[in-house]
């Protein structure tokens, strides 16, 4: 450490407070510009290997990273009364819902 820190018995406890802000600040801006600084340097290391960063992260279009099992066929996890299956992703199905409302616990359709 370069500095000496400053002695801080004597303060207040509203001028610790107000220190303790500033400093979470300082702290957050350190970080942010740190954070700044090593993107920028991944980019240029992907930029000097032929890579864009999105590509070796492995993020699709719109910048979200893809599923690893995009694509793979799931087994159904619930499976209603007439047949009708969910698989536990994405909006709950209509039977369900409806079912649910009825009273009836979604565990009920569990398939084992």
């Amino acid at each position: 450490m370069a500095a000496r820190l400053p002695n801080i018995d004597g303060l207040s406890l509203s001028d610790l407070t107000e220190l303790q802000v500033r400093i979470n600040k300082a702290i957050q801006a350190k970080k942010d510009g740190a954070k700044v600084e090593t993107l920028q340097k991944l980019k240029a290391l992907a930029v000097a290997e032929g890579f864009s960063l999105d590509e070796l992260l492995g993020k699709g279009p719109g910048g979200r990273r893809q599923r690893s099992d995009k694509g793979v066929k799931l087994r159904p996890k619930y499976m209603g009364p007439n047949g009708e299956t969910y698989t536990g992703r994405g909006p709950t199905p209509k039977w369900l819902r409806t079912l649910e409302r009825k009273g009836e616990k979604r565990e009920k359709f569990l398939v084992k």
